[in-house]
């Protein structure tokens, strides 16, 4: 599964973005590429609980060493293209509406 993945829609809205961000994160994490770390979204898999935790987090350091770092865990809300995702359901952002309006 080495190689260029595309995207429907251009994340960073840049010319080639989504081949180059995949070459980025390739080349970076190649090392573990098909050992237990899979790149599409970036998936890890252990069968053991502790040499999961222990790799996600291995993964996770190099990411944000390098500034591809974006994530959260065990919030109770998270904002998610312009909507407020939690237990409750699905909301629209305020935020996002107000900057709209004004």
């Amino acid at each position: 599964m080495d190689g260029h993945y595309e995207f429907l829609v251009m994340p960073f809205g840049l010319t080639n973005a989504p081949s180059t961000f995949q070459a980025i994160v390739n080349d970076l994490l190649r090392s573990y590429l098909r050992i237990f770390f899979i790149f599409y979204d970036i998936l890890v898999y252990i069968p053991r609980l502790q040499d999961h935790l222990t790799r996600l987090d291995l993964i996770l350091e190099l990411l944000e060493k390098h500034k591809l770092f974006k994530c959260s865990f065990a919030t109770t809300q998270v904002s998610y293209l312009g909507h407020l995702i939690s237990s409750i359901g699905m909301a629209p952002n305020l935020e996002k509406i107000q900057a709209i309006t004004s």
